[in-house]
């Protein structure tokens, strides 16, 4: 008998006031009730639930020893009736209904207390009732902390169609008792997403098949689909699971009982089976089909003859049918680097901390950068995740993630009631490598040599060979995607692959007890080698390369094959091919560490080549470009002070050799080298060797470099206007160039060019022109995309001028930008430091010379004296000294005044003299004190204007302005001449300077 509640508008004739009158009645109707609305403008009234439903076939809920009536409004516990109130009824049916759902507080209240206002004490005693009355099943409803209640009791749904079904015929079989969907063990985590997709898909397709590799959780993934949608089903879920099933011979048996109907031979035939599912509304979960693949297509195939059947699928590969929506199940998200923030939010690491019982405090936010790096070597496969968060307990986190390498050995301690193959990471693989042919567990096994990304070409010229033709390897290739054991990643107008780590470890195993692992390794080896050959010929021939997007993902081949060459098993010649082949992708990626690391290596092997195995190979020709690249990398790690010998070596060997191109970048090396060492006169005699070299080059932009260096040689040496006419003069073509060649020497040469010229306006004190030198430098900077070359504009040509200028703002966003871009390259790090510190010097965080400020001097070395950064120097010794830092102060600047005596650097001088008499003005000890700091400031006033020093002219004008405000004297008094100094003036030997030299010496 059915109840249908029709509620109507008022302008229909009538109208239910009160849907809970209506609903009171329900209590004395046995079957269901289907409430609808006619008039849709209306919202619904609380209450409404399912407001268009046709009837539907009475259904019994079964859980543990409870069965719940909900059309005879009946309860039993042991066969037992158990008398509960209707509130504590209706809200046990809704959370039944929704199960595998969390059901709000508002919701419940909703719906069974429609229209009245109850407190959070009413719904908890009605709770607190049910489970009372369940029993030893009331663990079936779960509290969530703050969002409401979950239904976790593992259902069977019997549904049948009419008062008194009987047991024994198999379609009231089927009714009475479908092997329902596995229990809650433990909360999905990190599926929220997945899970919404599934849902989705599985409303708009009637086939779904989860594809993913094994452990990845495309089981879970599908019971909890189909437990969120087991509402939408009449006659329940069906959940038929393979994986226990030896052969297909066996399957209509597993079938068969997985529907509940008896054994026998009227019941094994898949037709049959359809045949008796036929009125049927049924979810069906197909679980673990890959092994039985074609007899597991041909079941589901039949499955969906019945109309009103949907049917989730899992397996490792597609089944391949009509109709099948494939959806790959993804690993858990987890942080691409050890550097990413709130890594608590990622799937992978909240599923590690779940399972190993760790909460998130202090301590464990220090473990973090461990946990991801677990979760990234396991490729966030839950199941692998769930393996080594077991073996915390022994291990610790430190000790799990040192063992990785050894994956198989220590993920051993699965669950014991999981299958067996999910009890050990081995396991798991040894399932998916059983089921592959020979010839693809072969190709799969030759693939794991591969350490990154790799294309379709790359791995048709490494695993094809005399045993396996090329052709054979593009069938194979896609083969092993479809078996979710390689990934296929998007990469236009290319497609690359990858084998996820577990399945590339697995693999390499067995191609080492194949016993041809070395002349694999030795195959691996040269294949790269011709790659980064291909780079090096590209840029030779100034071809236009995105170097990231087509080499960078050949890093990991590289630095394996490397390792390799290097080890005991390897080839050390062929190691050391490769660190030269790679040293300009490197360059141009900005990868110096790492590239350091292996030219030191390289050098050091080829000193220990026998002589008999030197005679045959380019030993001079190796260590020639080795030792040049080893220059340019100890430039960048900021150890400027031994970057003299390699690049003299380099050069000396790029001489007897006489190669061009070696004898321009070793001689650019020694010229950096003399400019970080203040050696100024040094550098315009390479400067000018550089020139005669570059005009025998046959790249054009070289001589543009070489006019560069002689202009700032000039700069630095003080030659103020003939540096700026040199500057002047360089027109760079801004269309012709590539990106190699604009790269050529580190940076940009737009970069540095634009930088030099902005130091010299600004050096000239015409500072709008320096500044719009340096924002136009910066924007092309930019627009390059190159990290090195931002940096150096920032921190040579935008952070001083700003600092020149008194532009507080614009340094500080200069300031924080170099920060932010100096991640990405080490060399910068130190110079942003010291920025920002001066930054909050300033602004009177006095600690930020001892936490920012000085360490980063320390780092830098001699390169802190450039010139470029004596006006830094100046203003943070006058800051230190205004909050009351005198010592530091006067040792700061002592040293740098040393510095510039000793290196006759003259320029710097006349700065630093003016900071020197602003500290004393500071301090204000006496008059005599006030009447020294008048003496340098013209001292040093007269020799800037001598030498044509105008920013520093202004400068010490503006600060002789402050003296004179402060001592009441009127500026008029003093006229300031060339005729103040004498002709043979030397400000280095003066008495003053000369006790000034002599502190710093001390300091």
């Amino acid at each position: 008998m059915f109840l249908v509640l029709l509620c109507l508008s008022p302008q229909l004739g009538w109208h239910c006031s009160d849907v809970t009158i209506a609903k009171e009645l329900t209590r004395e109707v046995s079957g269901a009730v289907s409430f609808v609305r006619l008039d849709s403008s209306e919202p619904a009234l609380p209450g409404e639930r399912f407001m268009v439903r046709p009837p539907q076939p009475a259904t019994l809920f079964r859980f543990g020893a409870t069965t719940v009536n909900p059309g005879r409004r009946e309860l039993s516990h042991e066969g037992v009736p158990v008398s509960v109130g209707d509130r504590a009824f209706d809200l046990l049916v809704l959370l039944i209904e929704q199960r595998g759902a969390v059901v709000s507080k508002e919701q419940i209240m909703e719906v069974v207390w429609p229209r009245r206002v109850v407190g959070e004490n009413t719904l908890e005693g009605q709770v607190s009732l049910l489970r009372r009355a369940l029993q030893n099943d009331r663990d079936a409803i779960r509290t969530i902390a703050g969002r409401g209640y979950q239904f976790v009791g593992d259902l069977g749904i019997d549904a049948s169609l009419g008062p008194d079904p009987t047991p024994t015929s198999p379609t009231n079989a089927i009714g009475l008792r479908c092997k329902g969907l596995p229990a809650h063990v433990s909360r999905l985590i990190g599926r929220e997403a997945h899970l919404t997709e599934v849902v989705d898909l599985i409303q708009s397709h009637r086939l779904v098949t989860l594809v993913g590799a094994g452990g990845v959780g495309k089981t879970r993934l599908a019971i909890e689909a189909a437990r969120r949608l087991s509402v939408n089903f009449a006659d329940g879920i069906a959940f038929v699971e393979l994986a226990a099933t030896a052969s297909g011979d066996y399957l209509s048996a597993t079938v068969a009982g997985a529907f509940g109907f008896p054994s026998g031979e009227g019941t094994r035939d898949f037709e049959q089976i359809a045949l008796h599912l036929h009125d049927r509304h049924l979810l069906i979960v197909v679980d673990n089909c890959e092994h039985l693949i074609e007899s597991a297509a041909q079941l589901v195939e039949t499955l969906l003859q019945v109309p009103a059947s949907t049917i989730i699928a899992t397996s490792r590969e597609a089944l391949r049918i009509a109709g099948e929506y494939v959806y790959h199940v993804p690993s858990l998200d987890m942080p691409s680097h050890d550097g990413e923030q709130d890594v608590a939010r990622f799937g992978a690491i909240e599923l590690f901390l779940e399972r190993t019982g760790l909460r998130l405090d202090a301590g464990i936010d220090a473990c973090m950068p461990l946990i991801a790096r677990i979760c990234r070597q396991l490729d966030g496969i839950p199941l692998a995740i769930e393996l080594a968060a077991a073996c915390t307990a022994a291990l610790g986190i430190q000790g799990v993630a040192d063992r990785l390498d050894d994956r198989f050995q220590i993920l051993r301690n699965g669950a014991r009631t999981a299958l067996p193959r999910q009890q050990t990471l081995r396991a798991t693989v040894d399932w998916s490598y059983a089921l592959l042919p020979p010839r693809l567990q072969t190709i799969l096994a030759r693939l794991s040599l591969f350490a990154g990304k790799f294309t379709l070409d790359s791995a048709q010229r490494m695993v094809g060979g005399t045993d396996v033709p090329q052709h054979e390897v593009t069938t194979a290739i896609a083969e092993l995607v479809d078996k979710s054991l390689l990934c296929a990643i998007p990469n236009l107008p290319r497609m690359h692959y990858r084998l996820l780590h577990t399945i590339r470890a697995y693999a390499y195993d067995r191609l080492v007890e194949s016993g041809t692992s070395n002349d694999w390794l030795v195959r691996h080896a040269r294949h790269v080698l011709d790659t980064f050959r291909t780079a090096e010929r590209s840029a030779r021939e100034r071809k236009e390369i995105d170097w990231s997007r087509t080499f960078g993902f050949y890093l990991d081949d590289l630095r394996s094959a490397v390792e390799w060459g290097f080890s005991t098993d390897g080839t050390t010649v062929i190691a050391i091919e490769l660190t030269v082949a790679s040293i300009t992708p490197s360059m141009q990626l900005a990868l110096f560490a790492e590239c350091l690391s292996r030219l030191d290596r390289a050098l050091d092997a080829l000193a220990r080549l026998p002589v008999q195995a030197r005679l045959n190979l380019p030993v001079v020709e190796w260590e020639m470009k080795l030792q040049t690249a080893r220059g340019a990398c100890l430039l960048f790690q900021s150890v400027g002070a031994q970057t003299g010998e390699p690049f003299d070596t380099a050069l000396a060997l790029a001489q007897e050799t006489s190669d061009i191109e070696y004898q321009l970048w070793a001689s650019w090396g020694c010229w950096t080298h003399a400019w970080l060492h203040g050696q100024y006169a040094r550098m315009l005699a390479l400067a000018t060797s550089f020139t005669e070299v570059a005009g025998k080059s046959r790249w054009p932009g070289d001589r543009t470099v070489a006019r560069r260096m002689s202009g700032m040689a000039r700069l630095y040496l003080g030659e103020l206007n003939d540096a700026l006419t040199e500057l002047e003069s360089i027109k760079i073509p801004d269309d012709h160039a590539s990106r190699a060649e604009r790269i050529r020497f580190l940076f940009d040469e737009h970069s540095a060019t634009g930088s030099v010229l902005a130091q010299a306006q600004a050096f000239l004190g015409r500072d709008d022109e320096a500044e719009l030198t340096a924002r136009r430098v910066l924007e092309d900077a930019h627009a390059l995309g190159h990290a090195p070359s931002i940096c150096y504009v920032l921190s040579e040509a935008v952070c001083p001028t700003a600092l020149l200028r008194s532009d507080d703002a614009w340094l500080n966003q200069a300031a924080q930008m170099l920060s932010d871009t100096a991640r990405q390259v080490w060399a910068f790090k130190p110079r942003a430091e010291m920025w920002r510190g001066l930054i909050a010097l300033r602004q009177g965080q006095v600690e930020s010379y001892d936490t920012s400020i000085a360490p980063s001097l320390e780092k830098m070395g001699d390169a802190q004296y450039c010139v470029v950064l004596t006006v830094f120097l100046a203003e943070t010794a006058i800051a230190l000294a205004r909050f009351g830092r005198t010592r530091d102060a006067d040792a700061l600047l002592a040293r740098a005044m040393a510095r510039a005596a000793a290196v006759n650097d003259l320029f710097s001088w006349v700065e630093l003299l003016r900071a020197e008499a602003e500290i004393m003005l500071l301090r204000r000890e006496s008059d005599s004190t006030s009447h020294l700091s008048e003496c340098i400031l013209l001292d040093a006033l007269n020799v800037a204007r001598r030498h044509g020093f105008v920013a520093w002219e202004a400068r010490c004008r503006a600060s002789l302005e402050r003296l004179w405000k402060a001592t009441g004297k009127p500026p008029v008094q003093f006229v300031l001449t060339d005729s103040t100094l004498p002709a043979t003036y030397e400000p280095f030997d003066s008495p003053l300077t000369l006790s000034l030299r002599a502190r710093g010496a001390a300091a």
